[in-house]
């Protein structure tokens, strides 16, 4: 149990380090961007998430890897949700995300579609990710952390990014 707390905490302090550490001129981010134009967003979020997690318990862990897999290549940008298409790869496609559990990108399309309803074209992918990697870390016993938000999507996703910025698990310390 001690070893689960400590991983948790581990978890909080990498992702609060990561939704902090964006490259590039600072953005004006906020834990309060969206009170005006989207007030119910991150209970929306909590919500969703919420429930994917109760009806299955590993969308957390999963929604956990996708925010750190998104965070490390180039920034928290969503770039890792950017579906491929006939004509272009996309962080997907990269070897190190094949394994990205689908549930977690479900948990995050089940929010945007959520939002969409109640405010349309206002809460990033990124944002949403950022939140229900912090509520599912709250929810699963971590702490809660304040997340800054106003985070733009990414327009495009490089599929070799994620082979050379992510650290492979044969890497040695």
């Amino acid at each position: 149990m001690r070893r689960l707390s400590l991983l948790l905490l581990a978890a909080a302090a990498l992702l609060a380090a990561a939704v902090s550490a964006e490259p590039g001129p600072a953005p004006k981010l906020s834990p309060d961007f969206y009170s005006q134009t989207c007030p119910r967003a991150e209970r929306i979020i909590a919500e969703v998430v919420q429930s994917k997690q109760m009806a299955n318990p590993t969308t957390a862990a999963g929604v956990l890897r996708v925010f750190f897999h998104d965070c490390f290549v180039s920034g928290c940008d969503a770039s890792v949700l950017i579906a491929p298409t006939h004509y272009a790869k996309s962080e997907k496609d990269a070897d190190i995300n094949h394994s990205l559990p689908g549930d977690a990108f479900d948990a995050v399309v089940r929010s945007k579609l959520a939002l969409e309803l109640e405010c349309p074209g206002v809460v990033s992918c990124a944002d949403i990710l950022a939140i229900a990697s912090r509520v599912l870390v709250t929810m699963t016993g971590g702490p809660r952390y304040p997340v800054p938000l106003g985070r733009k999507d990414s327009l495009s996703s490089n599929p070799a990014a994620p082979d050379v910025e992510l650290p492979h698990s044969n890497f040695t310390v």
